[in-house]
């Protein structure tokens, strides 16, 4: 899960001096998880047993909190395109992506971000 963030966080400050040299709006950093319970976790300030876990959740609140992520997203498990890289079988989103160049990912709930 870090690891993904990680790589976000490489890409989007990336991208940030690239859109800032070119005068183009920032792009926002969005995370998205098919999973109820680590959504939960990250923003109901829920708790897990596992601590390395806890860890990861809280580095990713923070970031959050600081406005280095954009949004936090939970999406339908059935469109998760990373699906793709982790799963023997994966979802129809990579299926469509690939015909049609084209993603669809509904989100079932995100985080309403306090001014």
């Amino acid at each position: 899960m870090v690891l993904g963030v990680d790589v976000a966080f490489a890409l989007s400050t990336t991208l940030k001096e690239i859109t800032e040299q070119l005068g183009f709006p920032n792009a926002p950093t969005i995370i998205c998880t098919e999973s109820f319970s680590l959504y939960e976790c990250m923003v109901k300030l829920g708790t897990t047993k596992e601590k390395r876990l806890m860890i990861d959740v809280m580095a990713i609140r923070e970031s959050y909190e600081r406005r280095e992520l954009s949004e936090i997203r939970w999406i339908n498990g059935d469109d998760n395109p990373a699906d793709a890289m982790t799963k023997v079988s994966p979802t129809k989103s990579l299926e469509l992506l690939v015909n049609t160049n084209k993603l669809t990912v509904r989100m079932e709930g995100w985080v309403e971000r306090k001014n």
